[in-house]
């Protein structure tokens, strides 16, 4: 093989691949990135046995066709330090290969590509569905931080992402909370598949903010490839039964209000200010005469603040959460305005759109007291 290219195009395209790289694996070649280059041009692939990244061709000058799978570390760093902005690579028949730029050459020790596994095909038995990029990345980001850290719910560590009725639907769920959205896309099929929340993660930082882009998602029984224009992402999914969520959004309320989405967050970010540990701060919510009153202590100090709130239905309550749950749930919603409904002070209460009703949230109370 030998190939020349812009080091800066290589270095954007290690990036991009480096999150597929593992070293924790008793297979030393999962370590490395696979070089490829042929009739279909220069590329990079990585490659851990649950996510595979492959980028996109990348500029280059192909005077020789060829592969070599190389150390991630050593690759990287060496064409990070490299003194001038273009690349030489060339790889003999024993893999060894010279990487040069300017007065600078290396020598490192390759692998045999055969060796490297490949990112698995989605041909057969699978199906395709485009959605606007920013979209797609958008429901992610206001879902995923309901993902499980559980190893023993292995299901819950991803989204379930369902194709229903025309809708995109995607759901995460952790025990404490569920957290839903849906978008309209063109396709009335039913299909659903549970994705790791490790592949959504680096699908979003590679996702651009520009729904004009479209992103192809293509599934089959085993695993779902998201298309990019800089690369393709293939991520085995998840085996099991996801959650049935939906009638927890259907249960009754005996108070509803709406409140400011911008009033609650700053109160609730506020409550957590003198708090011991920010990730697990239980905080108490009054509500009561068209205020919520809430009340934060810890050992640093305490901290109290009424928000107004238009109460639609039902008389007073008081229930203990977890701040931090509802700031990440408040911090999803984009309207200025929320509905939320409440039950009992044991029972989860409902954050949902008042416009909207593409989106809801359920949180469950901590440490009920009446």
């Amino acid at each position: 093989m030998r190939i020349e290219c812009n080091k800066q195009n290589l270095i954007n395209a290690i990036n991009t691949v480096s999150k597929a790289v593992t070293s924790r694996s008793t297979l030393d070649i999962l370590s490395c990135i696979l070089l490829i280059a042929d009739r279909k041009g220069f590329r990079l692939i990585a490659n851990d046995l649950k996510l595979s990244i492959e980028t996109s061709e990348i500029e280059s000058e192909l005077y020789e066709k060829g592969a070599v799978a190389l150390d991630a570390r050593i690759f990287s760093e060496i064409i990070r330090k490299l003194p001038t902005d273009y690349v030489t690579i060339k790889v003999d028949e024993k893999y060894r290969c010279e990487i040069s730029s300017g007065k600078s050459k290396f020598n490192i020790n390759g692998n045999d590509p055969q060796q490297f596994p490949m990112p698995e095909e989605l041909k057969n038995n699978s199906v395709s569905i485009e959605i606007g990029s920013f979209n797609f990345k958008n429901m992610i980001k206001k879902t995923i931080f309901s993902i499980s850290t559980e190893e023993n719910r292995p299901i819950l560590r991803g989204e379930q992402i369902k194709f229903d009725e025309g809708y995109i639907n995607i759901a995460a769920i952790d025990g404490c909370r569920v957290s839903w959205r849906r978008k309209k896309v063109d396709y009335n099929e039913y299909n659903e598949f549970v994705v790791p929340g490790k592949a959504l993660n680096e699908l979003c930082r590679l996702l651009p903010d520009d729904d004009g882009i479209p992103l192809k998602i293509t599934f089959s029984s085993m695993h779902a490839m998201f298309e990019l224009e800089q690369c393709k992402i293939v991520s085995r999914l998840l085996d099991g039964d996801f959650l049935s969520y939906e009638n927890l959004f259907n249960s009754s309320s005996s108070l509803e209000l709406t409140v400011n989405t911008s009033d609650l967050l700053n109160a609730l970010e506020r409550s957590i200010i003198v708090s011991d540990d920010t990730r697990k701060t239980d905080i108490k919510l009054t509500i009561k005469n068209n205020f919520i009153n809430i009340i934060s202590s810890s050992s640093m100090g305490k901290t109290e603040e009424d928000v107004p709130v238009n109460i639609e239905k039902g008389e007073e309550i008081v229930i203990n959460f977890n701040a931090r749950f509802l700031i990440d749930v408040m911090s999803a919603c984009e309207e200025e305005y929320v509905k939320i409904c409440f039950n009992t002070n044991k029972s989860p209460c409902i954050i949902k759109g008042v416009a909207n009703n593409d989106y809801q949230y359920l949180v469950l109370p901590v440490n009920p007291r009446g």
